[in-house]
């Protein structure tokens, strides 16, 4: 039998033990008992099972130490990607360290010479899209982390980015909740947050711009403005585009890069007496715990961000040389409507 796309998963289920237990016998430790060993190892045979390089690699270390980059600490939705991570680690036996994304985004020194040192077993970075320049960087950054130990990103990976990942489809995303408005009949649709992308087909502004040639409606570039993650920037970002526009032109929706803008975009069209959702609907990314708590209630897209740090670990882990694409689906609420005519 072929050992293609067996895992380290398929070993554990078949023996009927956990996935910790075939990881201490794949490393040969003292603290597995004789019969468990013997039967794991029966059926590691019999299925032909060989561990890939990246898993290879994880077994030839001894820290059970695992690391996660994560972009922005102060964004729940980062935290939820680790709190995902870090408790499917602890299941599989493996501690988890935390780096902001400085450790790889950097001029000033070696972040993966600087990771090396801490003896990881392993490292989940999580990816955000950004300006070319930046990109490339970035991306040999994680070149040369790989080098010295396993690494799979998570989040939005350039579909260019040849390493195993949890991948948002942005564009996918993005294409939907513009099918979505343009079914409550919204024609000016406004998308606020981000930086200027190029052409990846998993990026937002792709998605964005199908979605309005799907609905046969024209790119309008007053429509598309750029900025930072945060409330305050989205809630800048609207009114300077409210400025820039007659009332006659103002967009009937506004699709926020997240929703902590999207709750800067609310903030900003209550501030100029604009009614939400029966004047403007507004749509965010990323369900946090807050969104059904706003007023209204803000419709989002969830992106299970718990699930997708725990799947990250197991392809660590497991060794898994695969891309998979995360899980999401639009969760309806109240800050968008029908437009009025």
């Amino acid at each position: 039998m072929s050992s293609e796309n067996i895992t380290i998963y398929d070993i554990a289920s078949d023996a009927g033990v956990s996935i910790a237990t075939v990881s201490r016998v794949l490393r040969g430790e003292s603290n597995v008992s004789e019969a468990t060993r013997k039967k794991v190892q029966e059926v590691i045979d019999r299925r032909n099972y060989r561990p890939s390089s990246i898993a290879r690699g994880m077994t030839s270390k001894t820290t059970y130490s695992l690391g996660i980059i994560l972009p922005k600490l102060l964004n729940p939705h980062y935290a939820m990607i680790f709190t995902g991570a870090q408790e499917e680690a602890r299941k599989l036996g493996y501690t988890m360290s935390l780096f902001p994304w400085s450790s790889l985004d950097t001029r000033e020194y070696d972040p993966a010479a600087m990771l090396a040192e801490r003896r990881l077993d392993g490292l989940i970075v999580c990816v955000e899209y950004l300006p070319p320049d930046h990109d490339e960087q970035v991306l040999t950054s994680l070149q040369d982390l790989r080098q010295y130990m396993p690494v799979v990103l998570i989040g939005c990976v350039p579909a260019s980015y040849d390493f195993p990942a949890v991948a948002n489809n942005s564009a996918a995303m993005m294409r939907e909740i513009v099918k979505y408005l343009t079914s409550l009949g919204h024609e000016r649709i406004a998308f606020i947050g981000g930086v200027e992308e190029d052409q990846d087909p998993l990026r937002r502004d792709v998605g964005y711009e199908n979605g309005l040639r799907d609905a046969r409606l024209p790119y309008i570039a007053s429509y598309r403005a750029y900025c930072r993650g945060t409330p305050g920037d989205g809630a800048a970002a609207l009114k300077e585009m409210l400025t820039s526009l007659k009332p006659e032109y103002w967009p009937t929706a506004v699709i926020a890069l997240n929703d902590l803008v999207a709750m800067g975009c609310m903030a900003a069209a209550r501030e100029k007496g604009i009614a939400v959702p029966e004047q403007l609907s507004v749509i965010g990314c990323d369900n946090l715990f807050c969104t059904p708590y706003l007023v209204p209630p803000l419709t989002s897209i969830n992106t299970h961000q718990q699930q997708a740090g725990a799947r990250a670990v197991q392809l660590l882990v497991s060794g898994e040389n695969k891309r998979e694409t995360a899980d999401w689906e639009l969760v309806e609420r109240g800050s968008c409507a029908r437009v009025r005519k």
